[in-house]
């Protein structure tokens, strides 16, 4: 997720006497959330050969896909050789491929799957002018695509921050094999409050798109997805806070669900945990 909350909440404080008097409303628009590059930047030969180091024992292929409405977007499957499972790879909020991507890529690259990501619209090497609706509809074709053209036995759906929000999207309509929300809130409503000041609550009213209130992951793991969930979360996490992960973990009815709270963590720093990276391959090979 990103800092638009934040100032949105810092102005809000500047302004405390007249919320006191008057009330206060923060708008949350698509426009001013998701993260978005003034045009598409190609990956270079450096970053693919990067990748390629980092990954020896696997192959990397660039991926190019056309989105319904002609919009092209951009990735790389990374296969590995003695694994039929896919985890499909959804980033967080302006997390492109490169260059943020590399270390998270080969830290997944242990769990010994092939790895599917691509650059969501709007951001990266991808074309296009990012919404919710499009960028779920991107995800399901992304989906689609990788049935056709691998047919991997397993499908691990990964979502980080707010790509969790696309995964469980996903798996409300699709079978899949595992879920994965990591750094991830229930829903805005509640991620917004938790990151308000208890003196200002009373004063917050959110408004915000339908899409943004349909995008609800805590529905999702509570009235839809009852398979394989992990929740990721970090005990210091900033962005996101811990609490909502629990949230999460405890309205699911999935009879194989998991918590990993990440001591001494941020909300970047997840996945660099040893034990955490340890536990998350012991819950794939257990599917």
């Amino acid at each position: 997720m990103q800092n638009t909350i934040k100032k949105m909440i810092t102005v809000a404080m500047i302004s405390m006497t007249m919320l006191i008097i008057s009330g206060c409303t923060v708008r949350l628009s698509e426009e001013s959330f998701i993260a978005n590059d003034k045009e598409p930047v190609p990956f270079t030969a450096e970053f693919t050969q990067a990748l390629q180091q980092a990954m020896p024992n696997h192959l990397i292929t660039p991926l190019s896909l056309e989105a319904s409405d002609h919009v092209k977007l951009h990735g790389f499957y990374i296969d590995n050789p003695n694994s039929n499972t896919t985890l499909v790879f959804f980033q967080g909020n302006g997390m492109k491929i490169e260059p943020y991507s590399l270390s998270a890529l080969t830290t997944l690259s242990t769990l010994n799957t092939d790895i599917f990501v691509m650059d969501r619209r709007g951001l990266g090497a991808s074309e296009g002018q990012p919404k919710i609706k499009n960028i779920i509809a991107d995800a399901q074709q992304q989906l689609d695509y990788l049935h056709q053209q691998y047919q991997p036995e397993k499908v691990i759906l990964h979502g980080y921050s707010l790509g969790s929000f696309i995964a469980a999207d996903l798996a409300k309509n699709n079978k899949i094999d595992a879920l994965v929300l990591h750094g991830s809130a229930t829903n805005a409503d509640d991620w917004v409050y938790e990151k308000t000041p208890w003196y200002m609550a009373p004063f917050l009213s959110l408004e915000m798109p339908d899409d943004f209130r349909k995008a609800n992951n805590q529905q999702v793991v509570a009235q839809y997805y009852q398979g394989p969930l992990l929740v990721i979360a970090a005990e210091n996490d900033q962005e996101v806070p811990p609490e909502l992960a629990e949230k999460l973990f405890a309205a699911s009815q999935s009879a194989n669900k998991q918590l990993i709270m990440v001591p001494n963590a941020d909300h970047g720093g997840m996945l660099d945990n040893a034990a955490t990276m340890y536990r998350y391959q012991a819950f794939i090979f257990a599917l």
